[in-house]
């Protein structure tokens, strides 16, 4: 296929000021926390009055736009702009791509930027080690295989059949973890109620947190191993068993980094995930973690199986104590989160909870195992597709 750098397959977008041009106006704001970069949509645009969005609000965006975020490129932050939002501004934390008619098909430039190898392009031309961040430039040099268009449209129209089919599962794991918390309900009750007369705790009181980091990426040999480094990209799922990168044990001797055991609670409590989502998981082996997140080590009075589903059970009222960091990141802090309040049953209870959740795993390990199996079957026919082997 010919590869074509895409702002040559791109129209302009247009740049506006909404604090000035429509200062007395509601407008639809996209952040960069109003992409969900696992279902690749936007799924909390805010409703904002002119004179008081962001000074990030700047691009106007259609229906049918594809926005790429240029932080943080290995999460892979895209999502097509949906018809209810034509029209809404977009944060420049954001390269806009309006794809050119004559020139390429939207939904298979949609798929060229969910790719593995568009987004490796982007992690290997990204700058800043705690910050990675891409330019709009880079992303529009960028090559994509540009065939005749109506192979592309037979491309995205293959693609998106299976996509759907991913997104499926992905909707059914949810419902599972739902479950999960009526089961939690049923025997606990509400925690911020405590309708069953339950002990009660600060998280501080029975908690310890740990901090993560990141190994130094000039150092090859910190990142020539096999030992999980579980980031953000990683909490996924609730139970986390692999990351995405891997260190080696010479980290652990060489610098101040942690291992984490097996059983041990993790949260997320810095990035722009945190808009509306808090991902809360347990490590199901040893893993180390980077510094956008906490590991909590529960004393012998609260079990790590129950905590973590008092933690889920009790997801909006973490999100509410969500805050503002530099850059704009969103971040939870330790002290917030210290002063969580947790009940705390009987620790036979917790142990019943235990059973229960175990027979409930069983079939939710079989759901995720079809996950990864749809998942690499739809990475595999992403390659094929792009090098026109479909």
């Amino acid at each position: 296929m010919i590869l074509t750098p895409i702002g040559e397959c791109v129209e302009t977008v247009k740049s506006w000021n909404p604090a000035r041009e429509a200062a007395d106006q509601n407008i639809d704001y996209v952040d960069l926390g109003a992409v969900d970069n696992e279902q690749k949509i936007v799924v909390d645009a805010q409703r904002v009055l002119g004179k008081e969005a962001p000074s990030r609000a700047r691009q106007k965006v259609l229906a049918g736009d594809i926005v790429v975020s240029t932080v943080r490129p290995y999460l892979n932050g895209v999502a097509r702009i949906p018809d209810h939002l034509d029209g809404a501004t977009a944060s420049t934390g954001f390269c806009v791509l309006r794809a050119s008619s004559e020139k390429i098909d939207p939904a298979y430039l949609f798929h060229w930027v969910k790719t593995p190898t568009f987004v490796a392009d982007m992690i290997r031309k990204s700058t800043g080690a705690s910050y990675p961040a891409v330019s709009d430039r880079i992303i529009l040099e960028s090559l994509a295989p540009v065939p005749s268009l109506p192979e592309q449209r037979r491309i995205a129209a293959i693609l998106d059949q299976a996509d759907a089919l991913r997104r499926l599962r992905l909707q059914s794991l949810s419902c599972n973890a739902k479950l999960g918390q009526a089961i939690f309900h049923d025997m606990f009750g509400s925690p911020r109620v405590n309708e069953k007369g339950f002990a009660t705790s600060r998280l501080g009181e029975i908690a310890t947190l740990g901090s993560g980091g990141t190994p130094s990426k000039s150092d090859k040999k910190f990142w020539s191993g096999d030992f999980p480094w579980v980031s953000p990209k990683d909490m996924k799922t609730i139970r986390i068993k692999d990351a995405q990168d891997h260190i080696s044990d010479e980290v652990f001797e060489r610098t101040s980094l942690k291992k984490v055991p097996a059983n041990t609670v993790m949260i997320v409590v810095r990035g722009m995930i945190l808009v509306h989502t808090v991902p809360i998981g347990m490590a199901m082996c040893d893993v180390a973690i980077n510094q956008d997140m906490k590991s909590l080590h529960f004393d012998a009075r609260v079990s790590s199986e129950f905590a973590l589903w008092c933690l889920i059970a009790q997801h909006d009222a973490i999100l509410k104590k969500v805050d503002t960091a530099a850059h704009g990141t969103k971040r939870l802090s330790s002290e917030a989160l210290q002063d969580l309040p947790v009940i705390v049953p009987p620790i036979e209870l917790q142990k019943q909870f235990e059973m229960r959740i175990s027979a409930f795993e069983k079939i939710m390990t079989f759901q995720d195992k079809h996950l990864n199996q749809l998942q690499g079957a739809f990475v595999s026919l992403q390659h094929r597709a792009f090098r026109g082997e479909l």
